[in-house]
């Protein structure tokens, strides 16, 4: 698997659109990320506790 750059600040980036009231697919195509990925790193953000 790939080793992805800046991904926290790439999940809180689509975090902070979609609260600003933007859609989750188009927050994740803005970043470069794929919906799947994203929730997938939301996920584990929230199992660390993080979320």
């Amino acid at each position: 698997m790939a080793l992805i750059e800046n991904k926290e600040e790439k999940c809180q980036a689509i975090q902070k659109r979609i609260e600003e009231g933007q859609g989750v697919c188009e927050s994740c195509r803005e970043i470069g990320v794929s919906e799947k990925t994203f929730y997938r790193w939301r996920r584990a953000r929230e199992d660390a506790g993080q979320g």
